[in-house]
């Protein structure tokens, strides 16, 4: 099965909290599974030689984890980014942990330390949210086994097993504390990562994968995407005669009106220099003419107020019709885009025509 192009991806909406690792990171977490599964296996039937009720116990659960890790398995092979079952498999792990622990023979139970890695496990691969959810599910479920093997009921708790749920307590509050801020940060750097930092639009790279992923999209859903490529007309001359400085405030104008223009379905970016694209989803080629218009209205009567002498061309060309793939599609737009930068004819407004599909 081929894998997905999307890595560690923040999903959109209720769910941008959580993030769907690549294929090859899920394996991994299933080979961990059947790991500590045969771990658990060995040291309860080979560690201690007497045959307790207690082993054959936790031989049934263990042999059902391993049914139902399988199913599991199978299920991911097919749909990898099941963010239900990402929550029941770390909720199982949490269940099959507190009876093995429940178990354990040892005094200071052993298998307790299993609850790391499930907590960082899913945490570290799917996000804070996932985090947070399994260092809370843990910490309750450590803190009933524990009072439970130790006291023998709820009625019989002593102050060492209080004092140890207080202690856990203050660990898992810190611990989420410290993973807030990390996954603050990481997103931080993950979004000042995307955009350009004189406009705020993304940069070229943001914009390359959002086309490929919406030209992807078109083709499979039968749907259509238009593409604008605009370029500034007379920019090196504001630059040269009013300074970098000057140049700078008309890049980031032109980058509010371009934001103005488009819906958040929409992408626009910064290609370089004072090259700029736009990315309309569902949107068919004439639809996206009125968008052209608009940016060039505006900035237009922006400079006049100004007075300054710039303006913009725009190239115009839609998916899949005039290019499955994104250099193909950009490299069309470009030749059209050059075509209305020279010819007044089309008042600095040019689709994609046969000449450019030759």
């Amino acid at each position: 099965m081929p894998e997905r192009r999307r890595v560690h991806r923040y999903l959109p909406g209720r769910r941008r909290a959580w993030v769907i690792p690549r294929w090859a990171d899920q394996r991994v977490q299933f080979l961990t599974r059947y790991l500590f599964g045969i771990l658990g296996i060995i040291y309860f039937n080979f560690v201690f030689g007497d045959e307790t009720a207690s082993r054959s116990t936790v031989n049934i659960v263990l042999g059902l984890y391993f049914i139902w890790l399988t199913m599991s398995f199978v299920h991911a092979y097919f749909k990898h980014d099941s963010i239900f079952r990402f929550r029941l498999a770390m909720w199982v792990d949490i269940v099959v942990v507190s009876i093995v622990v429940y178990f354990d023979p040892f005094v200071v139970p052993l298998n307790s330390m299993i609850y790391i890695v499930i907590v960082l496990g899913n945490g570290m691969r799917y996000g804070i949210r996932c985090f947070s959810e399994a260092l809370l599910g843990s910490f309750l479920a450590a803190m009933i086994a524990l009072s439970l093997r130790y006291s023998g009921s709820f009625h019989e708790i002593s102050s060492g097993v209080i004092f140890l749920n207080i202690f856990g307590g203050i660990i898992l509050v810190y611990a989420y504390i410290l993973m807030r801020r990390v996954d603050a940060s990481h997103r931080d750097v993950e979004h000042n990562s995307r955009l350009d930092p004189l406009t705020g639009l993304v940069n070229r790279k943001i914009v390359q994968d959002a086309a490929t992923a919406m030209i992807d999209d078109a083709e499979r859903n039968g749907s259509v995407m238009t593409v604008l490529f605009a370029d500034l007309d007379r920019f090196k001359q504001v630059n040269d005669s009013l300074g970098h400085n000057e140049g700078d405030r008309v890049l980031m104008e032109v980058a509010n009106i371009i934001r103005g223009a488009v819906r958040d379905q929409d992408v626009a970016g910064r290609y370089g220099g004072d090259e700029f694209v736009l990315l309309l989803r569902d949107t068919p080629l004439h639809a996206a003419v009125p968008v052209a218009k608009r940016i060039q209205r505006e900035l237009q009567e922006w400079a006049e107020r100004n007075a300054l002498e710039i303006g913009i061309s725009i190239g115009l060309g839609e998916a899949p019709k005039h290019g499955n793939n994104f250099r193909t599609l950009m490299g069309r737009v470009d030749r059209a885009l050059y075509r209305s930068k020279f010819s007044r004819d089309n008042e600095g407004i040019n689709a994609v025509g046969e000449e450019d599909l030759a």
